[in-house]
This record gives structure tokens, C-alpha cells and sequence, in this order.
């Protein structure tokens, strides 16, 4: 009879395991080498849960912020104004845009992006550093040093 050593036998997978890899993938940016280190799974379970969750398609939406997705758009638009065709990547002419369409999407897409603006991040970090302050004022003052270099970065994005 064989006995099953605690390393021979398989960890159980929970869907809060998987949603927490993927968060780390997807909006983290870490390497499936780093996410199985840091939750201590084999390489090929995270290669496996990434393939069949489709990760880099969510990834890839993350990774298309406001700046890269208003750069299409002019790009679009200076097309259009020359009166260009699109194409695709064979050289076959695609539909025209719904600009109406499009228009709405956009319209979604900028009132939520203003939830994150500079001036509302602001908002917050004074709230945050107010509190901080009454609790370690120390720490808030570190704080506070990156607090204003996070909105600069955030502000040289705009």
C-alpha cells in the first residue's frame, strides 16, 4: 500500500484563488512565474487558469487607459477628415464607424474616467491624510510626500 505524502497530494482549488491570480495578471501586471510563487501553485495550473479565463483579453483592457484609447480616437478622426478608408491588416476595407455609436460609448466612457480624475484623487488623499494625521501624524507626513508624487504622475497622464 503507498502513502500519500502532503506533497503528492494536489491543493484544491478555490474560485476566490482564481480571481485573486487573475486580479494579480490582469490589473497587477505580475508574470505568471510571480503569481505562482506568491500563491504557491505550479507554473502550468496558472498558464491553464490564465488560457481558460481568457486573462489577456481582460489584461488588455486594463492596459488600454484613457490616453492610448484617445490616441485611437484621433487617429481616427484625422482619418476620417482625409476622407481615408479603413482597412484591415489584408488590406480588405472595414465598415465605417457608428459614429453615433461610438459617440454614446464615449460619452459613457468620460463620465466614468472623470471619477478618477486628478482633482477627485486629490480629494481623497487630503480626507485620507486629515485622518492620518489624528492618528500618526508621522506617518502621514510620508504619506503625504507620495501622495503629491502619485498626482503629479497622475496630472503628467492627463
Amino acid at each position: 500500500m503507498k502513502k500519500h505524502t502532503s506533497s503528492s497530494k494536489k491543493k484544491e482549488v478555490s474560485n476566490a484563488e482564481i480571481k485573486y491570480a487573475e486580479m494579480l495578471y490582469c490589473e497587477r501586471g505580475m508574470s505568471p512565474q510571480a503569481i505562482a510563487g506568491e500563491i504557491g501553485r505550479n507554473i502550468k495550473t496558472i498558464y491553464a487558469w490564465r488560457d481558460k479565463g481568457m486573462w489577456d483579453e481582460t489584461k488588455e483592457m486594463f492596459d488600454s487607459g484613457p490616453i492610448q484609447l484617445k490616441k485611437i480616437l484621433l487617429k481616427e478622426a484625422i482619418r476620417i477628415t482625409k476622407g481615408e478608408v479603413r482597412l484591415d491588416e489584408d488590406g480588405n476595407e472595414i465598415k465605417s464607424i457608428d459614429a453615433d455609436s461610438l459617440s454614446k460609448v464615449m460619452k459613457a466612457y468620460d463620465y466614468m474616467s472623470t471619477k478618477l480624475s486628478p482633482t477627485i484623487i486629490r480629494d481623497v488623499f487630503v480626507e485620507f491624510d486629515n485622518y492620518m494625521a489624528g492618528v500618526d501624524p508621522k506617518l502621514a507626513f510620508d504619506f503625504t510626500k507620495y501622495h503629491k508624487l502619485f498626482l503629479q504622475e497622475k496630472i503628467s497622464q492627463e
